[in-house]
């Protein structure tokens, strides 16, 4: 009977210790599915901003743009005939930026990069957080400021809202399903980066023409807060060593392009590598045109 007793309690205790790592290994794989799926960071893609919100843009994707544009400085828009001085009509902008600061004031350009058939384009609003919030509001905020993991894109308020600045950063996140700045990682394919020229941010009333001129990996340091852009010295060097002869591994460079401290840039930046590094494409402003 002792023995029975014994092998009873054994049967129990294993019983026990095998309902306990199955409970161990149901509850781990429900965390590996959660953290795998990552709801959380599921984000706005370009195409749900524009089904959502059909009457914010008129399909920048069929504007004409001036995508053939090779001109290292801005082209005049006025013309003469005789003693009187013409302009020539305004293009339309297809961003309604009335409606975009309806649903949230500080929206205050749009950011449109083609990437071709094969890969969505870059196609989304730009905010700035007010003056009495961080500068990373819109790090995990949408357009609503609510919480969303991917945010929105964005620029901090060391920046001009109209691209007057020297360098300007716009911020998006390198998201895992493909949306907002998660493409940008493509340009470190050498054809890619030779394809893919262009970039073009609206605001009300101008729509400036960006070329590409390097696309590089660099470290976790804050540009505008590690490098003095208003020192011509310090811009310089920044132009020599991280836009025409990059001192990165990672690196696509636009050999004819020419870039001056009289330049001004917008760089886009994204994560890379978990957040050990950053993955940064230098456009050079190269026409402003007015819009209606």
């Amino acid at each position: 009977m002792a023995d029975n007793s014994k092998q009873r309690r054994r049967s129990k205790r294993l019983w026990g210790i095998a309902l306990v790592l199955s409970l161990v290994l149901l509850l781990g794989s429900v965390i590996y599915w959660v953290l795998s799926r990552r709801p959380w960071e599921r984000s706005l893609n370009p195409s749900e901003f524009h089904t959502t919100y059909p009457s914010i843009t008129t399909g920048l994707a069929t504007t004409t743009l001036p995508a053939d544009a090779q001109a290292t400085s801005l082209p005049a828009t006025e013309t003469e005939t005789g003693t009187e001085t013409t302009q020539p009509p305004l293009a339309d902008n297809p961003v309604d930026f009335a409606a975009l600061t309806e649903i949230n004031p500080d929206v205050y350009a749009w950011i449109y990069l083609p990437m071709g058939p094969e890969k969505p384009d870059i196609d989304l609003p730009v905010l700035q957080s007010r003056p009495e919030d961080n500068d990373n509001f819109y790090l995990h905020k949408d357009i609503h400021r609510n919480y969303l993991f991917a945010g929105c894109i964005y620029t901090q308020k060391a920046n001009a809202k109209d691209f007057s600045d020297r360098v300007t950063v716009v911020y998006g996140h390198n998201m895992l399903d493909g949306t907002m700045f998660s493409n940008l990682v493509y340009f470190r394919d050498a054809d890619f980066f030779d394809k893919h020229e262009f970039f073009y941010i609206y605001t009300p009333g101008h729509l400036l023409t960006y070329r590409i001129a390097a696309a590089i990996q660099f470290d976790t340091r804050h540009l505008l807060n590690s490098f003095d852009f208003s020192d011509d010295r310090v811009y310089q060097n920044w132009i020599q060593n991280y836009i025409l002869e990059p001192k990165s591994m990672i690196r696509s460079v636009r050999k004819d392009v020419e870039v001056t401290t009289e330049d001004k840039l917008v760089v886009l930046s994204t994560c890379l590598e978990h957040g050990a590094s950053r993955y940064l494409i230098q456009g050079v402003l190269i026409d402003d045109a007015p819009t209606k």
